[in-house]
């Protein structure tokens, strides 16, 4: 199997108040799998996030490397990097992130939008994404007029607007019930047999059995 992640001697500190330094990530090597479903497990503060945030080109290391697919993530300036995650990364966060004034089918179609593509194509591609995950009659409800559940699949709709191949999750099923959150894990596990590469973040285990791979992470250290 190819490698599309690959970190090599990560390390994140962070400079707070009063000369500081809390270390986020120590030295962190990790390869992942074209095709794999990779869960990254830990307490608050381990270091988790952080690793996610890098790979996603979303914050910078202090020192190390990422690379994903043909990108050296860390090289990239900001210019190159919103290409890069335009191409390769789709994002679902835990609080959704989604546009309150905007509707379901405005808020996939936004990434689309800053791709270029013509209103038309996006707008049928992102009413077809929202079909997929279950939402065709709420294509023109807004946030606010969604469950939590149903916001979580705007997000992964929207996560998947660009084709990417790699989908990563910072605890997408947190402020879900259980039911909403097993929904969300069956379909990212769908996208997952479909060839997409997903990583996630979380803290918990019942995550675990969707997994090809569990990683472990403790004090900024994979355990």
């Amino acid at each position: 199997m190819t490698s599309i992640i690959r970190v090599s001697e990560l390390r994140k500190i962070y400079d707070m108040d009063d000369d500081v330094q809390v270390t986020a990530l120590a030295g962190v090597n990790l390869e992942i799998e074209e095709g794999s479903f990779v869960t990254t497990m830990g307490p608050s503060g381990s270091g988790k996030s952080t690793l996610m945030h890098i790979v996603g080109g979303l914050d910078r290391p202090t020192s190390g490397s990422v690379e994903v697919g043909q990108y050296n993530v860390t090289t990239l300036d900001e210019q190159q990097l919103a290409i890069f995650r335009r191409q390769m990364i789709g994002f679902m966060f835990q609080s959704f992130n989604l546009i309150a004034t905007m509707t379901a089918l405005e808020n996939v179609a936004l990434p689309l939008r800053l791709s270029g593509i013509p209103k038309d194509e996006r707008m049928e591609r992102a009413y077809q994404l929202l079909c997929k995950v279950g939402l065709k009659d709420r294509v023109f409800h807004k946030p606010t007029q969604l469950s939590g559940g149903q916001q979580q699949r705007i997000a992964v709709a929207r996560a998947l607007a660009n084709n990417p191949p790699v989908i990563l999750a910072d605890e997408p099923t947190g402020n879900l019930d259980t039911v909403s959150g097993a929904n969300i894990m069956e379909i990212l596990e769908d996208l997952n047999k479909n060839g997409r590469t997903i990583l996630i973040v979380t803290h918990d285990p019942r995550m675990m059995k969707y997994a090809s791979k569990v990683i472990k992470m403790l004090d900024g250290h994979i355990q």
